[in-house]
């Protein structure tokens, strides 16, 4: 069948087989495959493969094409599962198996890719046995560990659970939480709980790995979809289980998991990126306390880790359990050429060479992207200024001091600082937009440095629209000039790092958020400043009608190895202090004047 049917007596059937697999999983279910077809359905068609026997269901598995690679299969859920694998009784997987790859060659399928098949599935010696039979080439290599907690015995369960809610930094880190609210653990596992509380979940798990440098892959909508989706039709049969750690009102851990018969899955966590609780480890607290409630619970066999090598599992794991990658090709050709790219990709890795390696291969991207968009007179370009930059640059920097003029501000937006909650919501809603992305990614890497604010002009609907920062004048570095800056008064503080995602620019956001943000500094008795490049005209004119007044300017000129930089700031200290002089003096002239 090439669609994934909704039926419920399809759905009992499948479940049935999942259930009476070596090791069930839910990524097993029928759920779990409706959920992939939903939200991946578009670039993604189904491949369904249902074996009976007698009019019973005895074999499934489901399988995925993508539209541009029609002679390739892989399985359905490869993308989002941590264990795939053939549904049916042992007894029946050699034949099954073979029914399968048979099947394949009738529909001209030449390569089938299975990707985190365990190594422990009794599918991985039927796969050797029909490869042969089939006249496929089988390459097999190592995919990932997952980390597991196996519970055992009454007893060690006992010592277990001692040993986990008795080690010194859990203990440390609770108690600094508690000191910050009152903390408590919810499992949720019915829709009406689960429900409300996704939109707030993707938001901290984008914004938590954008203050790692990474993107996460629920700024992408499509896995949104699907976490929805699972999460709806999970809840039924109380088999999804959204865990959060909370510190007074406010959640700060949580873990999109299953509680699957005999399991309890640690899948897809998160943590809150401020650093006043990120700083005390509040995803190990959560884990430890899913790991002491598994030990009171006696259909509860595991704790399963998952994908993913993080350090902290290894502090809970007791066992592992290890997935393979398996390529079936009928072409010799094709098989010898994925075997020497593995051993080459291998050898890359021991040798230290992988990240060069993956730095070229992002270059050329890069440079293919820009090929598609400009044509080669517009990459040719690009590299011809990069060159002289190399050779030559020019760079002018002008600097303007807030006027403390009164502005007139029409529209229905606010100035709200920026958290991250606004982070991720922003990171999602411009996924679209790499420079929105990089943007973003620079700004949550900055919530850890104290001196820095970050703010945001959100509108009536709470639509992040623009972006902006504030420090310390004094000793505030500029990368744009290579040096360290003074401040022309105690009170000075810097606007930088103004950004207008690129759908919404051109509508005046940017002048309206340094206006609202210059009178909310002055108001805390503080001088607002703003630079801009001579060159960003633009930028220039929003910051002139903005009530900012010129102040002075920095040149750094840079010819191949040497560097100079000249400003008028002396000129704008000399002003400062002659006119401090003069107030004193008249001041003075006054007192006397007084006195006498």
């Amino acid at each position: 069948m090439e669609e994934i049917p909704e039926d419920p007596e399809l759905r009992r059937a499948w479940n049935r087989l999942a259930l009476a697999m070596e090791q069930p999983e839910v990524f097993y279910t029928h759920e779990w495959a409706v959920a992939v077809h939903r939200a991946f359905g578009d670039v993604r068609k189904p491949l369904l493969l249902l074996a009976y026997e007698n009019q019973l269901l005895v074999g499934v598995v489901a399988l995925t094409r993508e539209k541009e690679r029609r002679a390739e299969a892989s399985f359905l859920a490869a993308s989002t599962a941590d264990y795939c694998d053939f549904l049916s009784h042992p007894e029946h997987r050699t034949q099954f198996v073979e029914a399968v790859l048979r099947e394949l060659q009738i529909r001209e399928i030449d390569s089938l890719v299975l990707t985190n098949l365990p190594v422990d599935s009794c599918s991985l010696p039927a796969l050797s046995a029909a490869a042969s039979n089939c006249h496929y080439n089988l390459y097999k290599r190592s995919a990932y560990h997952c980390a597991r907690v196996v519970l055992g015995t009454p007893e060690q369960r006992a010592a277990l659970k001692v040993a986990t809610v008795s080690k010194k930094r859990l203990r440390r880190n609770l108690r600094e939480l508690q000191k910050r609210g009152r903390v408590c653990f919810r499992h949720d596992t019915h829709w009406d709980e689960i429900e409300p509380r996704l939109r707030p979940f993707n938001r901290a798990h984008v914004a938590r790995f954008l203050s790692t440098g990474r993107i996460s892959n629920l700024i992408r909508a499509e896995r949104r979809k699907f976490l929805y989706e699972l999460a709806h039709e999970l809840s039924f049969s109380s088999w999804l289980t959204l865990s959060s750690l909370f510190v007074g009102d406010v959640p700060v851990a949580w873990n999109y998991g299953f509680q699957f018969p005999g399991s309890w899955f640690w899948y897809q966590p998160t943590v809150h990126s401020g650093h006043e609780y990120s700083d005390f480890s509040p995803g190990y607290c959560l884990l430890a306390q899913i790991v002491e409630q598994a030990c009171d619970r006696p259909e509860v066999d595991v704790v399963d880790l998952g994908l993913g090598a993080e350090e902290y599992k290894e502090r809970f794991a007791t066992a592992a359990r290890e997935t393979l990658c398996c390529v079936l090709t009928r072409s010799f050709t094709r098989h010898l050429r994925k075997v020497t790219r593995e051993w080459a990709a291998a050898s890359a890795r021991s040798a230290g060479l992988e990240n060069m390696l993956r730095i070229a291969i992002s270059s050329v991207a890069r440079g293919r992207a820009r090929l598609r968009e400009t044509g080669i007179r517009g990459l040719l370009t690009t590299l011809g200024r990069q060159l002289c930059a190399s050779v030559y640059s020019h760079e002018k920097v002008i600097f303007f001091e807030w006027a403390a003029q009164e502005a007139k501000r029409d529209r229905k937006t606010k100035l709200a600082p920026l958290d991250p909650e606004l982070l991720g919501e922003a990171a999602i809603l411009y996924a679209d937009d790499p420079a929105s992305t990089q943007f973003l990614m620079r700004s949550a890497q900055r919530f850890r440095l104290e001196p820095i604010q970050g703010f945001v002009l959100v509108t009536a609907e709470g639509t992040p629209v623009h972006f902006c920062w504030v420090a310390e004048f004094e000793r505030f570095r500029m990368a744009e000039l290579n040096r360290i800056l003074h401040a022309p008064s105690p009170d000075a503080v810097m606007i930088f790092d103004c950004f207008t995602p690129n759908p919404i620019r051109g509508r005046g956001f940017f002048g309206e958020t340094i206006t609202a943000l210059a009178e909310q500094l002055r108001a805390e008795g503080k001088a607002p400043w703003i630079f801009s490049a001579e060159a960003n005209k633009r930028s220039l004119r929003g910051i002139a009608k903005s009530g900012f007044t010129y102040r002075f300017f920095c040149v750094r000129k840079k010819i191949l190895f040497s560097e100079k930089t000249e400003d008028s700031m002396d000129n704008l200290q000399a002003k400062h202090d002659n006119s401090v002089t003069a107030r004193s003096t008249d001041c003075q002239k006054g007192n006397d004047k007084n006195l006498s």
